[in-house]
């Protein structure tokens, strides 16, 4: 049965408890390990770009969402970055 290392990553037939690259014991045994891909996708921005979509007033400005008395910002355009505007700043 294969195994996926989570040290190194490496991905080998299961021969003992541990990764027989690294030697760790921080290893994931399942019958579907070779047959899976991990993809990373960034959406830090997205909920801004789909609010810019949804209302092309807000095209060429500056957009926070976030919200609420103690809220912090969920996530910003690339425009309100250059002012400054980053992700868990308080609203």
């Amino acid at each position: 049965m294969p195994l996926l290392c989570r040290d190194c990553f490496q991905i080998a037939e299961i021969e003992a408890g541990s990764c027989p690259a690294c030697n760790s014991g921080r290893v994931i045994v399942h019958d579907a390990i070779s047959r899976l891909s991990i993809a990373h996708i960034d959406c830090d921005a997205f909920f801004a770009a789909i609010e810019k979509r949804d209302n092309p007033d807000l095209k060429d400005k500056p957009l926070i969402v976030g919200g609420g008395e103690r809220g912090v910002v969920l996530t910003c355009c690339y425009l309100a970055r250059l002012y400054g505007v980053r992700s868990a700043m308080p609203m």
